[in-house]
């Protein structure tokens, strides 16, 4: 098969390399349909995020089982699934408490070379999946490849930052940055039935898609003072939820100061690995923050709302390539050329 490797000196190759084999009874092998690439794919390629060379690269994707291992219950040969991009065994202490993220059996992500679990990723025409009764999910038939393609990883981060603040009708809410895991959050936010979604960033084009999404009020910090317009709109006082999809110290401190008192910030971008804490303002209006890795949990739930037509994050996907084309589709992405946002590779 093809698959897109990292070699040394940050190299993206795409290469011929075996197929997959099963190694356990509750592996199957999926045939890899569509993938996608993420940011974290790029912080790999551009030494952001540290790793150990010669690893199949991607953790975004969905596809069909072509083989099934003799412990699998759940799935069958021909079944269209997505996938999570952290596996998980769904038995052990973390997962039984619903911290699927941490799970003590498999310890890492698809796609992120032998300091994160050693999994081959999803930039190839196969991938053996682990635990698939735990940590897979059918597609229905009504929902399309590239409907499914982000419910293993942003569109499920995108939940998680919006129920982090446990919304209720009529709340006001802002996401900062409309990359794909804040415009998922914009898109996730409208179930909750807000009265106000503000969305802040500094590309056009991604605000243009975030109103698509559902968000209501778009604000480029290169034009507006972003602070004090949400304070007007909301009679000075403030969101019930922000959320920081960027993770920088100038973002976090915009957060907190337009987050209502008793609101919630949601901290789920990583921009940084450290971020000066405004503390005396946090504590002054008696804040919640709450962040970290999305637990992929939800990813049947989102299926079905996709099924239902609640929800639709297709507008994301602003380019689709062949795999053969994929390192030009890396500094597409990572270049934002031609106003791209996501990009869905297919075999």
């Amino acid at each position: 098969m093809k698959a897109l490797f990292l070699r040394e000196q940050q190299q993206l190759s795409l290469e011929d390399t075996p197929d997959p084999t099963l190694q356990d009874g509750g592996d199957v092998i999926v045939r890899v349909t569509a993938s996608s690439i993420c940011g974290s794919d790029v912080h790999f390629w551009k030494g952001h995020l540290p790793s150990i060379p010669d690893f199949i690269l991607g953790h975004e994707f969905v596809g069909e089982i072509i083989e099934v291992g003799s412990q699998v219950r759940s799935f069958q040969k021909g079944d269209r699934v997505a996938v999570p991009a952290n596996p998980f065994c769904g038995t052990c202490v973390n997962c039984q408490a619903g911290r699927v993220n941490n799970c003590l059996t498999v310890k890492g992500m698809f796609g992120a070379g032998l300091m994160m679990g050693n999994l081959p990723g999803a930039q190839a025409h196969y991938v053996r999946v682990p635990h698939a009764d735990a940590c897979l999910a059918k597609i229905p038939p009504s929902v399309d490849d590239k409907a499914a393609l982000l419910v293993g990883d942003v569109l499920s981060t995108g939940l998680f930052a919006i129920e982090n603040g446990s919304p209720r009708p009529g709340d006001n809410i802002a996401v900062f940055g409309a990359g794909p895991v804040g415009l998922c959050a914009v898109a996730c936010a409208r179930l909750f039935s807000p009265a106000k979604i503000f969305l802040v960033d500094i590309e056009d084009y991604r605000l243009e898609v975030g109103a698509q999404l559902g968000a209501t009020h778009l604000l480029n910090p290169e034009r507006v003072n972003v602070v004090k317009e949400i304070k007007a709109a909301t009679l000075g006082v403030g969101v019930n939820l922000t959320v920081d999809a960027v993770g920088l110290p100038s973002i976090l401190k915009d957060c907190i100061t337009c987050t209502a008192p008793g609101g919630t910030v949601s901290v789920v971008g990583m921009g940084t690995a450290s971020l000066e804490f405004p503390m005396m303002k946090f504590m002054l209006k008696n804040l919640t923050l709450r962040g970290g890795l999305v637990p992929l949990v939800n990813m049947k739930r989102l299926l079905t709302l996709i099924e239902e037509k609640r929800l639709d994050v297709t507008p994301l996907i602003t380019h689709t390539i062949k795999l053969e084309q994929i390192i030009e589709g890396y500094h597409m992405f990572a270049d934002k050329k031609d106003n791209c946002i996501k990009v869905m590779v297919v075999p």
